[in-house]
């Protein structure tokens, strides 16, 4: 327990900056992790953990003695206020600044040590903790990135994105300092301001998520005049972006945003669709210097060229897997190396990578497979649309059906028949939404990714506790 550093900086600043590289310097594995907004708000939740334990909040009794008898541990939550109790076995990182010393020596790991904790998003299930280890980061901050993205010691990064998603820890803080640019950190994110730190800063590079781009190019309509144009390079990544934010965007701001692709388990990007020559619309690009990416059917043998199949993805920069969790890293990671991705996509016969789906989030209806983000980029196409997203639904017959969720834009209203005579202009008849609702927004994780799973009304909170009948 003593190699853990819990990292949990609500309000963000830079002591996450010096959190995280104390934490690695020390040796220490960094779990970083969100608070949940929802159901049980403002709690910390680790997962596969194998202590046993009780969370308690400030005014709940616990017989600690009774505990300690039994090993269970308690973690008692503070009350609020200066002089509030601390949070059981926590030390705030100004106690430990101040007991430091300046004589500092790094502490020597293995490459294959942990480094890192971090929790994928939980789309598709329970979030998993992926163990990222010190030679993942290595290796994709000096040979992964420098592939993509033309770092350079004079560029203004805007940090933007939460350190506790691989995102914005590995292609922004991390590849920010290996190459020692600057760091704009957003402690809060608002659109407006990330609007005034790329000002103010004069920033060049954004990694950012769609979502945000969406915002930015909210603003950009109602005061176009006044829009940055220091930014050089723009990155998106975390959820697909839509083609039409995309084009927009590069009009407006005068800044290509090239699309990365990548995973928690493969410590964030692996390939790229860079904007320029050789630039694919709708593409993730090519496999990044340092890693092979290929496509493989349900036997696992690979495809050929434009046959759609899983992607699988081998390099340095893969986790070696799960957290106390043995049967899912032993399902997507294979003793050949492969990490199966969950995501179905084709390779064309430049060797670009296309994605077309989560292999989970496939409909099948009538023995044709329907692609949901085909189905999406095909609804947002209306002029009305702002966000869609597609599941599969259960008809009278009990056989999936296309339904679409949809938020319009601001000020517009679109019915039912509009939508349909759109998707019937565009698309085969087994492809198009049967049931379409309009709703004010669409539930996401922290990076923008759509939560299916609650769309389908598939979620369980798991942390909490039901009384039994007597």
């Amino acid at each position: 327990m003593e190699k853990w550093r819990l990292i949990y900086n609500p309000e963000g600043s830079t002591a996450d900056v010096v959190a995280h590289g104390a934490a690695v310097a020390e040796g220490r594995i960094a779990g970083k992790y969100q608070l949940s907004t929802t159901v049980v708000p403002d709690t910390v939740i680790v997962q596969q953990s194998t202590t046993r334990g009780i969370i308690a909040g400030a005014d709940v009794k616990v017989d600690k003695a009774a505990a300690a008898s039994a090993e269970i541990a308690v973690a008692q939550a503070p009350r609020q206020g200066r002089n509030s109790a601390r949070a059981v076995s926590t030390t705030p990182l100004s106690e430990i600044m101040a007991q430091g010393s300046r004589k500092f020596d790094a502490v020597d790991v293995e490459p294959d040590d942990p480094a890192v904790l971090l929790y994928t998003s939980g789309t598709t299930g329970n979030p998993k903790g992926v163990t990222l280890t010190h030679r993942n980061f290595h290796f994709q901050s000096l040979t992964v990135v420098p592939s993509m993205v033309p770092f350079t010691p004079d560029d203004i990064v805007v940090g933007v994105l939460p350190l506790y998603h691989v995102y914005g820890l590995s292609n922004g803080l991390i590849a920010t300092l290996m190459f020692g640019a600057s760091f704009a950190l957003v402690p809060q994110y608002s659109p407006q301001a990330l609007l005034d730190a790329v000002a103010d800063y004069k920033a060049t590079i954004m990694p950012a998520i769609p979502s945000m781009y969406q915002h930015l190019l909210t603003i950009a309509r109602a005061r176009p005049a006044k829009m940055p144009k220091t930014l050089r390079y723009c990155v998106s990544g975390g959820a697909p972006l839509p083609l039409n934010v995309l084009r927009e965007f590069t009009t407006v701001f005068g800044a290509e945003i090239s699309e990365g692709y990548g995973l928690t388990e493969t410590a964030s990007s692996v390939s790229c669709n860079v904007s320029g020559e050789g630039y694919k619309e709708g593409s993730i690009g090519k496999a990044a210097a340092g890693v092979e990416m290929a496509v493989l059917n349900d036997e696992g043998s690979e495809l050929e060229r434009g046959e759609v199949g899983e992607i699988v993805i081998r390099s340095e920069t893969v986790s070696p897997g799960y957290w106390n969790n043995e049967e899912a890293t032993k399902a997507q990671f294979q003793d050949d190396g492969w990490f199966r991705t969950g995501d179905l996509g084709y390779q064309d016969e430049d060797g670009v990578f296309f994605i077309t789906d989560r292999k989970k989030d496939l409909i099948i209806r009538g023995g044709f497979n329907i692609s949901p983000r085909e189905v999406e980029e095909v609804i947002m196409q209306h002029p009305k649309v702002q966000e869609a997203a597609v599941i599969a639904a259960k008809d009278k017959r009990g056989e999936d059906t296309v339904k679409a969720f949809i938020v319009t834009k601001d000020g517009e209203e679109v019915t039912e028949r509009e939508i349909a005579d759109h998707c019937t202009d565009t698309m085969a008849p087994y492809k198009r939404p049967r049931v379409i609702e309009f709703v004010d927004v669409l539930p996401k994780s922290a990076t923008g990714k759509v939560l299916r799973t609650e769309l389908r009304g598939e979620t369980v909170d798991r942390r909490l506790v039901e009384r039994g009948e007597k």
